[in-house]
């Protein structure tokens, strides 16, 4: 009898102890930059993603891929953009990949997608009935970039709610319509069974819309503050933080932006940060909410953006009265003066210089390859595994999440999906950071954007912009890409750019 209790209490210790599959949560920011999170050195109240941030690990070395399109088909297949066809903004993969989507529903995870549903599977992932195959529960838009209008439907901005067409409710804010939707997916899911959960937010990418509650807790701080005095804040908290060195340096201001102490239309520009802080505001209190239901359960959640803060501007296109509501209402575009932004009649964005504040220290913006462009955020948060409060210099690339995310469920990256050929991965998985060990890193990273360039090999930084020159950055001493060096490292640019041509022809 003895022999019996021991062996039933043996067995039932045996699989306590066994690891099982966790729930995966990834959360992708569209258009923020580097230091917009508070745990990142911004004064935007995000309590929730500090939290996360304090219970988890941050990384101060991790790379999108500069650009929507490419950064998401990175993420969902574990490829370079180059590789399955994706260098601009959107466009359909290839069919030499497969999802991260595809792969796991099959392994018996159920899966859900909220916000933008761009790539989730290898099929022309615009229609709905694809989605079908691959994904449980979904809500969000097939089709255009960016939300259009946070408030309401807009032309080529189709919702669809688990493939049927969906009309945004009065009242409506699509922020929250995606916290809400989560939530209710992860109180009627099957509990018997891991899920995968993707939230590709919209904000804070343009038009500048949130709610007048949000967007008063900001007013006054910024036109007190300013852009210049708010990147030399910025700077000062990261460093404090650890997250970058002491020796870190601003970049130049955006050229097309003035000084604040002579900017124009103070009120109006202030105006402009605190809508592009409240929607981050709001970001953070969908992610708190969402958290609140995940917490207890063996769930491994990544937090990050797609690229860095956007420098566009609308005010080339300045058509009053243009239509850009599904419904048939008009919205007045362009970013001057008496436009506010904030409500769902106005199309307005932040513009170069609020773009070069989110960025803070770095140079340039969304789509460029310098580190304004793909330098990112990522949070990673899994009690058990992942120690509280963990920083980590890691360099490490938006393929290496679809690679963990492999790794952790226990499925092979295969070399072939429903007939196609998949071209091995190039991602590498972060599990070993995340139980604090080292890892055979990436020897170098590449991005191609839009006619963009760069190579990452250790310290040493190489970029180019379109049809520019080769500049040579060392980032150990110079994260913020200020002194070229180019000249003095002839051999060193050589070299690095052979290696871009041979990655960009693989």
């Amino acid at each position: 009898m003895a022999r019996i209790i021991f062996l039933v209490l043996f067995c039932a210790a045996s699989l306590l102890a066994a690891p099982s599959r966790p729930n995966i949560v990834i959360i992708l920011a569209d258009d923020m930059g580097f230091s917009d999170l508070g745990c990142y050195g911004g004064e935007i109240q995000t309590p929730n993603l500090d939290k996360l941030a304090a219970e988890g690990m941050r990384f101060s070395q991790f790379y999108n891929c500069a650009l929507c399109g490419p950064s998401r088909a990175a993420l969902m297949t574990g490829l370079h953009p180059h590789q399955v066809g994706m260098t601009q903004w959107t466009g359909l993969l290839t069919s030499n990949c497969v999802t991260m989507f595809e792969v796991l529903k099959r392994a018996d995870y159920t899966t859900c997608a909220v916000g933008r549903l761009d790539m989730l599977t290898a099929e022309d992932w615009h229609d709905p009935k694809n989605l079908s195959h691959h994904v449980d529960r979904y809500f969000g838009t097939t089709g255009h970039n960016g939300p259009g209008n946070y408030f309401a439907n807009t032309r080529n901005t189709a919702f669809y709610r688990d493939g049927m067409p969906y009309t945004i409710p009065e009242g409506g804010y699509k922020t929250d319509l995606i916290a809400e939707f989560t939530l209710e997916f992860l109180q009627q899911r099957d509990r018997a069974k891991p899920f995968l959960l993707y939230m590709a937010h919209y904000a804070p990418h343009w038009p500048l819309h949130a709610k007048e509650a949000d967007i008063a807790k900001y007013r006054e701080l910024y036109r007190k503050l300013g852009w210049d005095a708010a990147r030399e804040q910025r700077l000062q908290r990261l460093i404090d933080k650890g997250i970058l060195p002491a020796n870190t340096k601003l970049a130049a201001r955006d050229a097309k932006a003035k000084p604040w102490s002579e900017a124009d239309h103070l009120d109006w520009e202030a105006e402009r940060m605190a809508v592009f802080a409240a929607q981050i505001d709001s970001l953070d209190q969908s992610v708190g909410r969402v958290m609140e239901a995940v917490r207890g359960t063996n769930t491994l959640v990544f937090f990050l953006s797609d690229n860095g803060a956007s420098d566009r501007s609308v005010g080339q296109l300045d058509k009053p009265n243009q239509t850009w509501r599904a419904d048939g209402k008009r919205t007045r575009v362009g970013n001057k003066p008496d436009i506010m932004p904030g409500p769902g009649d106005s199309f307005v964005t932040a513009g170069p210089a609020w773009a070069t504040l989110s960025n803070t220290p770095f140079r340039n913006h969304k789509q460029s390859n310098y580190e304004g462009g793909i330098s990112s955020p990522l949070i990673a948060w899994w009690p058990g595994i992942v120690k509280a409060g963990q920083l980590t210099t890691e360099i490490s690339h938006i393929t290496d999440i679809t690679a963990t995310v492999f790794d952790v469920s226990g499925q092979a990256y295969p070399t072939s999906f429903d007939n196609r050929v998949v071209t091995p991965i190039a991602g590498k998985t972060l599990l070993p950071i995340l139980e604090g060990k080292g890892r055979n890193g990436h020897e170098s990273l590449c991005w191609a954007t839009s006619g963009h360039k760069a190579v990452r090999m250790a310290n040493w930084k190489l970029v180019a912009a379109p049809k520019g020159e080769w500049e040579l950055f060392d980032l150990t001493q110079d994260r913020a890409e200020t002194t070229n060096l180019a000249n003095q490292h002839p051999e060193r640019v050589a070299a690095m750019a052979k290696l871009f041509e041979q990655w960009h022809q693989h």
